[in-house]
């Protein structure tokens, strides 16, 4: 739930309930994959990343393909026009939501698994590596103690480099979870098993550099 519906629903707690109802009852006749799908294409009509994030995962586990997901998309482009539908082909790329597409192995790089010297980190204050293979988040809490993540929000997958740095934190711009970089852990919510934890990565410092493990 996002900020805006958590204060609504503490403020005006029975228009809340009346608007959440209005949705809920008032589609009666579709089964829950098309409305998933209709949802993806009404999100990406208005420029919703957030509520993309939210139902295009929901459409994939009601049942929806990933082609099906991909059509939906196109589907808005009429009304949405071509900057939004690249926007939500990014966001959904982004999720793993789309059909995956041969890749080239001729053009293919190899990749570096140097992510830059120890020293250009600053201690106390998060670092984004932008990669073609995922983008990281660097912290480094003291002089030799640095730690590496997964760009990714583990709740809407958005990116955390876009993220509201709060200097040893970072929250996620979609529905403001809140991470502490030293030890990865969410900290806003905190929900006892779920896998809501950032994803380490292993580095290790060689010859003053911070180099990928693995």
């Amino acid at each position: 739930m996002s900020k805006a519906l958590r204060y609504l629903s503490k403020t005006r707690p029975q228009a809340a309930t009346n608007l959440m109802g209005f949705y809920k009852h008032s589609v009666v006749a579709l089964d829950e994959k098309t409305r998933f799908l209709i949802q993806i294409v009404t999100k990406i009509t208005v420029g919703t990343e957030r509520g993309l994030r939210q139902y295009a995962p929901k459409a994939l586990k009601a049942g929806a393909t990933k082609e099906e997901i991909l059509d939906a998309a196109m589907m808005a482009f009429p009304a949405a026009g071509l900057n939004k539908l690249l926007d939500a082909i990014d966001i959904l790329n982004d999720l793993d939501l789309l059909p995956e597409v041969e890749e080239d192995s001729s053009n293919q790089k190899q990749v570096s698994k140097n992510l830059g010297a120890l020293d250009q980190f600053p201690v106390g204050r998060m670092q984004s590596v932008k990669r073609p293979d995922g983008d990281l988040i660097v912290y480094r809490a003291t002089a030799d103690q640095i730690a590496v993540y997964d760009a990714r929000c583990p709740h809407s997958k958005a990116n955390l480099c876009d993220g509201t740095d709060h200097g040893d934190r970072v929250e996620c711009k979609v529905h403001n979870w809140t991470f502490d970089l030293e030890s990865g852990n969410c900290i806003e919510p905190r929900i006892d098993g779920k896998e809501q934890d950032l994803i380490k990565v292993a580095v290790a410092v060689v010859d003053g550099n911070v180099i990928l493990q693995g």
